[in-house]
């Protein structure tokens, strides 16, 4: 396995209303490979709310999972970009399975009237 001609890709989810309540997906990357998170970022249409608790992307390796990526979203404002790399933490283990499904789960804020649009992309680089 050669660590020197990494293969990267960046995984768009698209926009997601992060008001409306939480969603899920999963990824896997390419056969034999194992990956390494190199960033999660979001691009805010939409002001995000955060009165009781933050809206947050999340990855792991189940669907509650968050040993990979725990970024908070705060009160990100529209048209905004924020990274998991900007907060020391929000990227927890950059190191991914080869042939396993990566769980990526947004949650919703919570409190008061929830808002929160945004894209989201998950960056990784497979070797």
């Amino acid at each position: 396995m050669s660590y020197s001609n990494p293969v990267f890709l960046p995984l768009a989810f698209g926009t997601h209303d992060f008001g409306a309540g939480d969603e899920a997906f999963t990824f896997r990357g390419p056969k034999g490979k194992q990956g390494s998170l190199k960033e999660v970022e979001i691009n805010a249409t939409e002001v995000f709310s955060a009165t009781t608790l933050e809206g947050k992307v999340e990855l792991g390796s189940s669907a509650a999972g968050a040993q990979y990526a725990a970024f908070g979203l705060g009160t990100t404002a529209d048209g905004a970009t924020a990274r998991a790399t900007d907060t020391s933490g929000d990227i927890v283990l950059e190191a991914l399975p080869a042939d396993t499904d990566i769980h990526v789960t947004y949650s919703a804020p919570t409190g008061g009237t929830p808002t929160g649009k945004a894209y989201v992309e998950v960056m990784v680089e497979w070797y």
